[in-house]
């Protein structure tokens, strides 16, 4: 593949979000920038958010060995994220989500490098077809104005509110600045998740058996 093809390859993936917000104190819950030293714990919390999402699932098939490598991708992903984007963690590294700010580039060409050299190491030449599919979901994503983007989301527990309070932290500043939000879901049943805060699919591709990838994007909300 080419660097342009490796860079749309990797810039789209998708999160998996918890679906209520029940059992929680949130107002409780502090979100904060991460920093290096947070990076190896984070990637544990999303490997664990991730095993089980459709999107890791269709990449590494081979459920025994998912976990350390969605856990790999994921320290991957944080060490590019640091230094190029947004890393938030809640308290207890909990949560973690990785933004891009509007006219950011995540992935560079070392980023990129990065990442696919993993992904290589772990999928050998099943990499050729997973770029294919990435490709498609990249596909989708819309450049025509700025927008801060989700790269990834994730909570290791369900429904404990968690993955709420990291999307307001951003969507806070969407808001005063009027700026919009995009993101892919690649679980169906984070959908409705997505579209209580304001999120709408505007478009679908399937991938995979049991793996749609649907484009989500938000307006600026009015303040007040």
């Amino acid at each position: 593949m080419s660097p342009v093809q490796q860079r749309s390859f990797l810039s789209r993936m998708r999160p998996r979000a918890p679906v209520s917000s029940l059992g929680h104190d949130m107002a409780m819950t502090t979100v904060r920038h991460a920093v290096r030293r947070d990076l190896d714990t984070l990637a544990d919390t999303l490997g664990e958010a991730f095993t089980d999402d459709p999107m890791m699932a269709w990449m590494y098939p081979e459920a025994a060995a998912r976990p350390a490598q969605s856990r790999q991708f994921m320290r991957t992903a944080l060490d590019i994220g640091l230094p190029h984007g947004h890393v938030y963690a809640t308290d207890g590294d909990h949560a973690a989500a990785i933004w891009s700010p509007p006219d950011i580039e995540l992935f560079d060409d070392e980023a990129t490098g990065l990442l696919f050299t993993m992904l290589g190491e772990q999928l050998g030449p099943g990499a050729d077809a997973v770029g294919a599919g990435l490709m498609a979901i990249n596909a989708l994503h819309p450049h025509d104005e700025p927008h801060f983007y989700l790269f990834v989301i994730g909570a290791a527990r369900r429904g404990a509110g968690l993955g709420s309070v990291l999307l307001r932290k951003i969507l806070a500043q969407c808001d005063q600045q009027g700026i919009g939000a995009y993101l892919e879901s690649s679980n169906t049943r984070n959908v409705p998740f997505y579209e209580r805060h304001g999120f709408r699919v505007i478009a679908e591709e399937p991938i995979a058996a049991g793996f749609t990838s649907r484009a989500m994007w938000r307006d600026p909300q009015p303040m007040g």
